[in-house]
């Protein structure tokens, strides 16, 4: 594996929007710095529709796909990479997200979580209703995580062995995103946000 390499997780469950999650996966596909790994996990029995996104782009990106029927954190192990871009499947990433984010972790070697803001959209992304701003500096994040989620959960790179090492994503249905991001800033991991 090179260097650069990352993998990327999604999870996805069968009230998902097919054509959201078409565009999700594409936007990771187009990136300016592809992924090496693509691990989708599906969370549950999923829709006929739904399946056959997931066996088109595995059958159609030869040893990109890892496709894993289990939970979430068995979706962690099963990617093969130390950088880990997390992702929603009903959102697009910037094509210069993930090569923003693997430059900042080659910088920063002490780094474990990186993030950013995001731009909410309805029906397209070109009409931008809000955004979700969160801190950029490490001390900002972590005081802001006392009140909030200081992370945008889909916008995340992590360092797989920072996560399991507290024991990854806990068992709870609601927030587990945050409780994560709390225990590993808790255990010492440095954090940034990417304006």
């Amino acid at each position: 594996m090179a260097k650069r390499d990352y993998s990327v997780l999604m999870s996805v469950y069968e009230k998902e929007n097919p054509n959201y999650f078409k565009a999700s996966i594409e936007s990771m596909l187009t990136q300016t710095l592809p992924p090496e790994q693509i691990v989708i996990v599906k969370d549950g029995k999923l829709t006929k529709e739904l399946n056959h996104i997931v066996d088109y782009y595995e059958k159609n990106n030869e040893n990109l796909f890892t496709i894993v029927e289990l939970e979430e954190n068995e979706g962690l192990k099963a990617c093969r990479n130390e950088l880990v871009a997390r992702m929603d499947t009903d959102d697009l990433s910037v094509e210069n997200r993930c090569e923003l984010q693997v430059n900042e972790f080659e910088k920063n070697k002490n780094l474990s979580i990186l993030g950013s803001s995001i731009a909410e959209f309805e029906d397209s992304p070109d009409k931008i209703m809000s955004a979700r701003v969160v801190p950029t500096k490490h001390q900002d994040i972590v005081n802001f995580s006392r009140r909030r989620n200081p992370f945008n959960h889909p916008t995340v790179m992590y360092k797989k062995s920072e996560v399991l090492k507290v024991g990854g994503y806990g068992d709870y249905r609601r927030n587990q995103d945050l409780d994560l991001f709390v225990r590993m800033l808790q255990n010492g991991c440095i954090a940034k946000n990417l304006e």
